[in-house]
């Protein structure tokens, strides 16, 4: 396998557990016996290794480092070995490489107005470094009966809920809502979309709907009867004549 059969060759951590890299290779390759990846903090220090494994899509190797902590400025110098030969080093920091976790603990309730109130936690505890850091958050919803149509909506770090309008809902569909967030100093990726809850848009009818099926129908029924009074009292002329 030659060096330029690497490919990709990248790392993304969460800031607080775990740093991950992953690069692509020939399908059918076993990961954690053909490759191995070193890797040491600043210069000089000592290596460590890390085994890989294959990734959830066949042509995929991916590694799992677990730092000891995480500051601003440090940097990870790897080497990848394959088949004990060194087929790439890479200088990784892992602040410019975050990928947050994706929020957690979702939740929608209906309100009073009809509408409905998402609300959603952090993914970080209090002595986390990104705990309190700018976030933007993005929702996107779209119903289980037309899921081509998915409305998405970004939403400022200063709260944790979002109010989805009743308006911009379909009357008696099933809904899915997921969301996801980007710390603005910390901007190389986005969190993976977070797990998914469900809700039934349960639309009452209101006075106002009442009044919009009346109304039409109602002049209908006025025109209608107008007309059947005109043709019977000129029905009734005519045959008086």
């Amino acid at each position: 396998m030659a060096t330029g059969n690497v490919q990709d060759f990248a790392c993304f951590t969460d800031y607080a557990e775990k740093l991950v890299c992953h690069w692509k290779v020939p399908a059918q390759t076993n990961c954690s016996k053909e490759f191995l990846l070193c890797y040491r903090v600043g210069i000089p220090s000592q290596h460590n290794v890390c085994i890989p494994e294959n990734g959830k899509e066949s042509s995929t190797c991916t590694c799992t480092i677990y730092p000891a902590f995480f500051v601003l400025g440090l940097t990870y110098i790897l080497t990848l070995q394959f088949n004990g030969t060194n087929t790439g080093n890479y200088s990784v920091t892992p602040a410019l490489v975050v990928k947050p976790r994706a929020p957690k603990n979702l939740a929608i309730e209906k309100a009073e107005n009809g509408n409905y109130n998402l609300s959603w936690e952090e993914s970080y505890s209090l002595s986390s470094m990104l705990s309190g850091q700018p976030v933007i958050y993005e929702v996107k919803y779209w119903s289980k009966q037309d899921p081509t149509e998915v409305s998405r909506k970004s939403i400022n770090y200063r709260t944790k809920s979002f109010e989805i309008i009743a308006s911009s809902l379909r009357k008696g569909y099933d809904y899915i809502v997921s969301i996801r967030c980007n710390y603005t100093d910390y901007p190389a990726y986005w969190s993976d979309w977070s797990e998914a809850i469900e809700f039934h848009y349960d639309y009452q009818v209101t006075t106002e709907d009442v009044l919009q099926m009346v109304v039409p129908v109602s002049c209908v029924l006025i025109m209608a009867v107008a007309v059947i009074c005109y043709f019977s009292f000129t029905k009734y002329v005519l045959h008086c004549s």
